[in-house]
């Protein structure tokens, strides 16, 4: 079979590298990952099926080996060099096959970190691999890969900065479309086409697209209202390349804005301005969220804010592209930032149930600041 890997085996030999070094350090004999980002960082392979149960071992000393259903077996070989990949059938218990081979790797005694964080370490499925595995001494190591996923090497950024690309082609393509008359569906159809025909693999959450009182609620997305003349038009998108991702967030006024808009946008703006200027190596992530939350709050706008300035963005499957869980630019968040953490800020500001308006950007931290992957016209657009 033709391989397609996305990054050369170099690196994803330095990231097992890296993860086995702090295995020795926590005195760890060996590490289950299960979730599909996990699983994907650390050896390449992918599945469109992403939620179903797949694990992967890695032991201190020998090779990493993967336990997936046979139909994703073949994907092993298309995307990923691991050698040792062990499928199961439908009708087996994929838990029993992977306690199988954990005892088969002579680590039935041994110390173990699980992602527990995981989705699909659910509670049902921890309790089931302990009775399989009753004499593993179990600890929770999820925080061990994010460690290794916060900081993205010169191949990731690459990857990003392409998405990005494609991602400005979308936002384009949606903003073009929005006039009166016109569905969120149409508009969202018309991202997704651009996006699509620009090399965009399928997305982690599609285009977000909604309009008037709608975009006033958090969280809404095309649901065929058709837009109307004085709607606000939230559009939040993101190209996606080799799995990694550039989300763009912009708002669009259909006629003159009337002055509560033209506000929210140009607090939003500022915000957005201030938490750039001040992301450097050295600072901690509460102090970026700081440099935005104050725009609002000196605005007396706080209430129609209240949310943290941007999270942690990188690699991404289904059903979202957000790695908050990380790192967020948040106001309790203490986390130093390093060069190659990359992050999505979306400040938005709403009238709730009457409208929105949103600007973002996706940035990496460098050496000496910060570099704007996302190359697009940070202004409220009437249309």
């Amino acid at each position: 079979m033709h391989k397609t890997p996305v990054f050369p085996r170099a690196e994803f030999s330095e990231r097992l590298d890296r993860l086995r070094a702090q295995m020795n350090a926590h005195g760890l004999e060996a590490f289950l990952a299960v979730s599909p980002e996990s699983i994907f960082y650390l050896t390449g392979y992918q599945t469109l099926a992403a939620r179903t149960y797949g694990a992967m071992l890695i032991s201190r000393d020998g090779p990493p080996v993967l336990v997936v259903r046979f139909l994703e077996s073949f994907l092993t070989s298309l995307y990923s060099e691991v050698a040792d990949v062990v499928s199961f059938d439908d009708h087996e218990d994929p838990l029993e096959v992977t306690a199988k081979e954990v005892s088969r790797r002579g680590l039935a005694r041994s110390r173990i970190a699980f992602e527990d964080g995981a989705s699909r370490m659910t509670a049902a499925t921890r309790r089931r691999l302990g009775v399989l595995l009753p004499q593993v001494d179990a600890s929770d190591g999820t925080k061990m890969i994010d460690q290794l996923r916060r900081v993205k090497s010169r191949l990731e950024l690459e990857k990003m900065r392409e998405a990005a690309r494609m991602t400005a082609i979308g936002m384009r393509a949606a903003i073009g479309a929005c006039r009166p008359g016109v569905s969120e569906n149409d508009v969202a159809a018309a991202a997704m086409d651009a996006l699509v025909r620009a090399g965009s693999e399928y997305f982690p959450a599609d285009p977000i697209v909604t309009s008037g009182f709608r975009a006033g609620i958090p969280h809404t997305t095309f649901e065929r209202r058709r837009l109307e003349p004085g709607d606000t038009v939230l559009l939040e998108m993101t190209g996606v390349y080799g799995r990694y991702i550039g989300p763009l967030m912009r708002a669009v006024s259909l006629g003159e804005p009337d002055r509560k808009v033209r506000k929210m946008a140009d607090l939003c703006v500022e915000g957005l301005n201030r938490a750039i200027a001040a992301i450097r190596p050295g600072v901690t992530a509460a102090h970026v969220d700081d440099a935005c939350r104050r725009v609002m709050e000196d605005a007396g706008m706080y209430e129609s804010f209240r949310k943290r300035t941007g999270y942690s963005v990188g690699l991404a499957f289904p059903p979202n592209w957000n790695e908050g869980h990380i790192i967020s630019l948040g106001r309790d968040d203490s986390t130093v930032l390093e060069p190659g953490m990359v992050f999505h800020m979306p400040p938005a500001l709403r009238d709730y149930g009457v409208s929105c308006v949103g600007f973002s950007e996706t940035v990496a931290v460098t050496a000496t600041g910060c570099d704007v992957l996302t190359a697009f016209p940070r202004e409220l657009v009437v249309a």
